[in-house]
């Protein structure tokens, strides 16, 4: 029997381990709706320095890291980071991220379909998604590399500890797509089973 699907998958970890290619893989295998918290941020942050809106939030992925004056000399990592610390949060708190995915988790809890957030990494911006659909239903994943090399990125977020909150963990390389997908199948069967609490895989 395929294992149970947690309704919330919450993925974290360095720069540049693969979190959104992790995010990817799981909804492809799940048919999850995967996004990222910081897609939301970028948008917010395109609009702050009077961007078009018909920009992709993508547009500076592959020169995140390299000044662009479009934000007035920062990279773009440094512009979006810049943006979240000292305007959203101090405007709108801390939560205020995880509070405008709220209702796009609830629907797609409503329809009996996994949400995956890739690039988490505020335990405020985590903690109204867990409630909304509870700690039991779940998963973190902490994406790691082997051959990772310490980053000397500028990045704010933080090393998610959410087992206090009952949150199962898991730390995992996403290197190869089919043993990825089976460690965490095999995770949800062992801590989970098929306990009704979880989606069936279908």
């Amino acid at each position: 029997m395929s294992p149970k699907v947690p309704q919330l998958f919450l993925i974290s970890g360095l720069p540049r381990t693969g979190k959104n290619r992790a995010g990817a893989i799981l909804s492809n295998h799940f048919n999850g709706d995967h996004f990222a918290l910081s897609d939301i941020l970028k948008k917010e942050t395109h609009k702050y320095y009077g961007l078009s809106e018909d920009l992709s939030i993508f547009h500076f992925e592959n020169n995140k890291d390299i000044p662009n004056e479009a934000f007035d000399g920062l990279t773009p990592r440094e512009a979006y980071i810049n943006y979240s610390e000292t305007i959203i949060k101090p405007k709108f708190g801390k939560s205020h991220l995880g509070e405008l995915v709220l209702k796009r988790v609830m629907n797609n809890k409503n329809q009996r379909k996994p949400s995956i957030i890739s690039g988490v990494g505020f335990i405020e911006e985590v903690l109204p998604l867990i409630k909304c659909v509870g700690p039991v239903h779940t998963i973190h994943l902490i994406i790691t590399r082997d051959d990772y090399q310490q980053s000397q990125l500028v990045d704010s977020r933080q090393n998610l500890n959410l087992k206090a909150e009952g949150v199962a963990e898991l730390t995992i390389g996403p290197a190869d797509e089919v043993d990825f997908i089976a460690r965490v199948e095999r995770f949800i069967s062992k801590h989970f089973g098929t306990s009704p609490l979880f989606l069936d895989n279908k």
